[in-house]
């Protein structure tokens, strides 16, 4: 086993490289709980989209009207679904009490603001 400063300066340069990526993508994981949290808030607020999303008919169509090219209709019982219950799974992996902090490790206490 070596120790960081026993690095030749290649294996640094090497070790530096990836790691200033690696923590700007680790900024970007912050940002992307931050509105993941506002996204689950939303759609689980009392009379909120879940609930009304809920209220559709099995196979009813949500028509896009994001203004994001190609994007298509959801299905309500299978697309839409789907996706909301990958933000949960997405929150329930990374939004940790333990992630967070090692984030911030990472990348600074404001780290996705």
């Amino acid at each position: 086993m070596a120790t960081y400063t026993s690095l030749t300066t290649e294996q640094k340069e090497i070790v530096e490289a990836f790691e200033r990526d690696f923590r700007g993508w680790i900024n970007g994981l912050a940002t992307m709980l931050i509105q993941a949290r506002a996204l689950d808030a939303h759609y689980d607020a009392g009379g909120g989209p879940g609930s009304i999303v809920a209220t559709l008919d099995n196979g009813e169509a949500i028509p896009n009207t994001s203004g994001i090219a190609g994007a298509q209709a959801l299905t309500q019982n299978t697309d839409f679904a789907a996706l909301v219950s990958g933000l949960n799974a997405f929150l329930a992996t990374y939004d940790t009490l333990a992630t967070r902090q090692r984030i911030a490790q990472a990348a600074g206490p404001t780290a996705g603001l």
